[in-house]
Parts: C-alpha cells; sequence; structure tokens
C-alpha cells in the first residue's frame, strides 16, 4: 500500500513534490511543449491572489492558460501544467481498434459517455469509431474508448461522426500518474456536482459564512477578497459522492460582472480555496482579455448580479464539514477510494487513457468516467 510519505501538503494544495522540485523538473522542457512565455497577471487586478498565464502560440486548442496557487510559485506551476496538459491532449493517441462498438468493445458503456445529441445507447454501438486502451481505476484491468471522448472535432478524420463531445473535464497533470489521476477524478465529482445542483435550483446547497472559515488558508483567501471590495459568497454543494465540493461567487462595484469558481478535495479546506482561488483567476483571466475563447460579452460568463453579499441564514464551516473524514493513505490509495465512490454512483467504473509523452518529466491522463456530465455553459449557475 502506498504512504502518505508521497503527499506535500502546501497551502492550498498537495502535491507529490515541493514547488521548487517540479519547476527545476519542468523549467527546461517548455520549449518542448511549446511554451514560449510564461507571465505574471496577479498587478492586473486589485484583489492580490497570484494568477499567472502561460503562452502557446502554435496551440490547436488554446493558446493562453491560466493558474492560480497560494503564492506566484504555485500559480506559475498551475498556467504551466495547465498548458502542458493540453499539449498532451493535441498529440495522437495510438489507435487499437476500429470499428462499431458491439463488435469491437461490447462492454463500453457508450451510452453513458458524454455526447452532443442524445442517442439510445443500441444505435451508438452500431457507429464505427478508432478506439484506444485505457486502464479502468478499481480494477486495473485493459479496456477500449473511443478517441473521439479526447481527439478535439478538427483534429477528427472526415468520416468521423461527430457524436462525441470532447471536453477538458478530467484532463490532468501531476507529478507522477496517481497525483493526476486523483486531480482528474477530483475535477469530473465536481463538475458533475455542480451541474446537479444547477438542476436542482440551488437545492442542494449549504451557503457558508466565510467569518467561520478555520482553515488557514483559506480564511486568509476570503479575507482578502472582502478587503479588495468584493462581495463574495460561499456555498458547500451535496452530491452524491461523499466529497467536499464548494462553489464560490465574487461581484464588485468596480466589474459588475459575477466571477463564480468551483472546488472539489477530500479535504474540505482545499476544496473551499480551490473554488474562491477560481473565481478570483476568472475575473483576472476577464480583465487581461488574452484567453481564446473569452467571450466579448459578458453576458456570457455572468450570472445573476447579486448586492450585496447574502449574510442571514449561513452555516457555520465547521459544523457544515463536520461530517467529511480526513483522506487516507497517499495518493494511490485515494484514487482507488475516490473512484470507487465514482463506480457506486455511476455503476461504471472510471478508466484512464495515458497521455504521458516519452520522456516528459510530468504524468498526464485523462480520466473518463461514464455517467457522469459537465456543465456546457461557461456560466456556473447561483
Amino acid at each position: 500500500m502506498q504512504g502518505v510519505e508521497d503527499l506535500v501538503a502546501l497551502p492550498g494544495t498537495v502535491r507529490a513534490r515541493h514547488p521548487e522540485q517540479t519547476w527545476e523538473a519542468l523549467a527546461g522542457h517548455l520549449p518542448y511543449y511549446g511554451i514560449t512565455r510564461v507571465a505574471d497577471l496577479t498587478g492586473l487586478d486589485v484583489i492580490g491572489l497570484p494568477v499567472w498565464t502561460a503562452i502557446r502560440p502554435a496551440s490547436q486548442t488554446l493558446s493562453a492558460s491560466q493558474g492560480k496557487g497560494a503564492t506566484h510559485l504555485l500559480a506559475k506551476l498551475s498556467a504551466v501544467m495547465e498548458a502542458i496538459e493540453l499539449w498532451h491532449v493535441e498529440q495522437p493517441l495510438p489507435i487499437t481498434a476500429h470499428g462499431p462498438a458491439a463488435e469491437v468493445a461490447p462492454g463500453c458503456p457508450v451510452g453513458a459517455l458524454p455526447m452532443t445529441v442524445a442517442y439510445p445507447g443500441h444505435i451508438l454501438a452500431l457507429v464505427v469509431w478508432d478506439w484506444t486502451s485505457g486502464t479502468t481505476l478499481v480494477g486495473g484491468q485493459q479496456v477500449l474508448l473511443p478517441v473521439d471522448l479526447v481527439r478535439r472535432r478538427a483534429q477528427r478524420p472526415e468520416w468521423s461522426p461527430d457524436l462525441l463531445r470532447a471536453t477538458s473535464t478530467g484532463l490532468a497533470c501531476g507529478n507522477h500518474r496517481d497525483e493526476a489521476l486523483l486531480h482528474g477524478l477530483f475535477e469530473v465529482v465536481e463538475r458533475d456536482v455542480l451541474l446537479r445542483e444547477g438542476q436542482a435550483g440551488g437545492q442542494r446547497c449549504t451557503l457558508i459564512d466565510p467569518s467561520t472559515v478555520d482553515d488557514p488558508h483559506g480564511r486568509e483567501v476570503a479575507d482578502r477578497l472582502r478587503a479588495a471590495g468584493m462581495a463574495v459568497e460561499v456555498a458547500l454543494v451535496d452530491g452524491p459522492y461523499g466529497l467536499p465540493v464548494c462553489a464560490a461567487y465574487l461581484w464588485s462595484e468596480d466589474y459588475p460582472v459575477v466571477f463564480a469558481g468551483g472546488g472539489c478535495h477530500s479535504d474540505p479546506a482545499i476544496a473551499l480555496t480551490r473554488a474562491l482561488s477560481e473565481a478570483a483567476q476568472s475575473r483576472l483571466t476577464a480583465i487581461a482579455g488574452t484567453r481564446d475563447d473569452l467571450p466579448s460579452d459578458a453576458a456570457h460568463i455572468s450570472t445573476a448580479s447579486f448586492r450585496p453579499a447574502r449574510t442571514k441564514g449561513l452555516a457555520a464551516w465547521p459544523e457544515a464539514t463536520a461530517c467529511f473524514a480526513p483522506p487516507a493513505g497517499g495518493f494511490a490509495d485515494q484514487v482507488r477510494a475516490v473512484a470507487g465512490r465514482v463506480q457506486h454512483v455511476t455503476g461504471h467504473e472510471p478508466v484512464a487513457l495515458d497521455l504521458s509523452a516519452p520522456g516528459s518529466p510530468v504524468s498526464a491522463v485523462q480520466v473518463v468516467c461514464p455517467g457522469t456530465r459537465s456543465r456546457i455553459r461557461r456560466a456556473m449557475s447561483r
């Protein structure tokens, strides 16, 4: 069993290496991934939470990737890791089979995969696709998945049907494979829970009083946002996985658009700081205006505005999070535990596609969880 000795606790995150070690391993490889520039965006906003960007001019997906963190080095690494994730997903995957699921992969739950349009499973089983090999995260079995789950529309052959929706949900990089897998699983859970919450009309949210947060870093982030004039709302979102999922919303007079962020982690404090820092990053990304897919109309990234933030009927953070048990074991143990939770909810075992390039200093994976969903719109419901 993998022990906890591979866990490095950092403000707002847990990694397998100290950030200085990760940067030392990555810095010389940035040109290989097409990264020509890494820049600090923090000073463009009044909040002061570190946000960086990594630029890949020849990208086939997004040329500007953003990252956030408790320190400038963590934010810089976050931006670079996101850019490297996208580089990996642009590389061709090995095609191990070609044909319909009914013949090539009869065990593949094609009807539970993310689709552009809903089709009956018995029809999808007859569609011809390219297939690649993945590994299940509970039993460790080799299975086949359609390449189009990863391959972007512009990269597909002309004959390929435009049925599968390739997203970045579950795409992750890490210092090693298990770190990347855990990050990918948390992202899948977060987005599925937040979509369920939106469809439930906010009935699964517990609004939290930010002043009751007892984690030092989480309290610091919330205090910094309020000190910068932000109206801040934080919610703990109930989901079927038994994992902490948080949502955060920011609004201010100087930029009257609601910016939202989500976070999931086995540690509730990390889920909270991820949600808060992602909301701050979204605001700064809009201010910088450099991201390729950023709409020019702010209405596309905003939910209904609020002023002031709600202050009545809020739950205390310690009581709201008391039901969550601390994570046990190292990265591999937590991967198996979270994958088991996902399988219990969806009835399908999560699968990992290994995207790592030979000799890469980091591991890249795409975690595919049939039966889960993520939102299509940029805006998070509130």
